[in-house]
């Protein structure tokens, strides 16, 4: 399970440019860490914790519609 992350993010967009690959690396970390922090948050039963997570995979979320608009 930990060599997943180490692999990087998928490579299935030949053709996309950079600044895509740069936001969808973007998302992938704000939304993997956001999962990652919200479930410590709720195996130690805090709520700042599980607030954050919850607002890094928002974040994550609004990054990768942003993205997707973008390149439309």
């Amino acid at each position: 399970m930990l060599t997943l992350p180490a692999q990087g993010a998928p490579t299935n967009f030949p053709s996309a440019p950079d600044e895509l690959e740069r936001y969808l690396n973007a998302f992938y970390l704000l939304f993997g860490l956001g999962f990652i922090i919200g479930m410590l948050g709720g195996l130690f039963k805090s709520r700042t914790l599980q607030a954050v997570g919850v607002v890094l995979v928002f974040m994550g979320t609004g990054l990768f519609l942003v993205a997707i608009a973008q390149f439309d």
